[in-house]
């Protein structure tokens, strides 16, 4: 059988913060999505790597804002 590999494009981040112990503590997560011709915009186009670039940033950007609440 065939296996098909798809480019990967991601990035890392990571936040850190004292808990209410005093002791330090991380976190960190991948945020990903392939190159792949299943990966389409609203209007049924592929998406380019900008495109997935835009996205994965827009969600790390976000968890990264969630994480201000951490105690």
């Amino acid at each position: 059988m065939t296996r098909i590999r798809f480019q990967e494009v991601a990035i890392k981040a990571t936040r850190r913060w004292v808990d209410a112990d005093g002791k330090k503590r991380q976190e960190t997560q991948k945020f990903w999505q392939t190159i792949s011709p299943f990966n389409k915009r609203p209007d049924g186009t592929l998406k380019t790597e900008a495109d997935i670039e835009r996205e994965i940033t827009a969600q790390r950007d976000a968890w990264l804002a969630t994480g201000d609440q951490q105690s």
